[in-house]
């Protein structure tokens, strides 16, 4: 064997103890298993005493090749994230199924609420599969809601009535009709205006992002019905979880 060549097998040997030693303590967390495991595939360094990666794992650690697999993506998934540290694997296997783009503002969007980084919050945020049924933001509605989601049609014929007593009666006011000789149109038409509005509030816009529609009993924004009206939408909503609804909505058309 020539020099240079056992210096390069000495050095192996030594990285792959050291990364093993890693692997065998925590196993201390899921990130530096994963990353040890990530760079042991990479370099090969497995090589002297097992055929392949998945040997490796099998006869050195117990795992599968799948699992292996797992704690390498999950690792790199919590390395990627640089504006918190996820508490477990868990939590990095759930933000691994967004889009690389996407899982920073995925993060910031439970930070926002101040809630704590679970795989739990996580899956709430991710953005919805291809033939869900959506709200006005793109956002997915959950299960239970969609037959309330689908009364929306109920609002819009209260509302369309109002408008048309509101035609009506603004036209017999131009047209100086009679019959509506003692009808104070200041005041019907302010009324009914005010009615319009009210009722408006009654057709759901959004899944509500205080509670994403998991309606808790005391979720002040959406009093328990898991969707908010476009009003709530405009006053009541920050600007973070608008972006963040809005690039899902962008993403679910593409």
């Amino acid at each position: 064997m020539k020099n240079h060549e056992l210096v390069v097998r000495i050095r192996d040997d030594e990285r792959l103890a050291e990364l093993e030693k890693v692997i065998a303590k925590g196993q201390k967390t899921f990130v530096d298993v994963g990353l040890a495991l990530a760079e042991i595939r990479a370099s090969r360094l497995y090589r002297r005493e097992y055929s392949g990666f998945e040997e490796y794992c099998q006869k050195k650690w117990g795992w599968s090749a799948s699992r292996a697999r797992q704690l390498v993506a999950s690792a790199q998934v919590a390395k990627s994230v640089t504006i918190v540290t996820l508490p477990n694997e868990a939590a990095a296997r759930e933000l691994g199924k967004a889009e690389p783009v996407d899982r920073a503002g995925v993060i910031q969007s439970i930070a926002a609420e101040g809630r704590p980084v679970t795989a739990k919050e996580i899956k709430r945020r991710l953005p919805p599969p291809p033939g869900q049924v959506l709200d006005a933001t793109g956002w997915p509605i959950p299960t239970q809601l969609i037959p309330l989601w689908q009364r929306a049609g109920e609002v819009q014929e209260l509302l369309t009535v109002l408008s048309r007593v509101k035609g009506a009666l603004r036209s017999a006011q131009e047209n100086r009709d009679m019959l509506f000789a003692e009808v104070n149109f200041s005041s019907a038409l302010s009324q009914l205006d005010q009615a319009w509005t009210d009722v408006k509030t009654a057709k759901p816009f959004a899944v509500c992002p205080s509670c994403q529609g998991q309606v808790p009993d005391k979720c002040t924004l959406c009093r328990g019905r898991g969707l908010i009206s476009e009003y709530r939408w405009d006053t009541c909503v920050t600007r973070e979880h608008k972006e963040f609804r809005f690039k899902a909505k962008g993403k679910s058309k593409g």
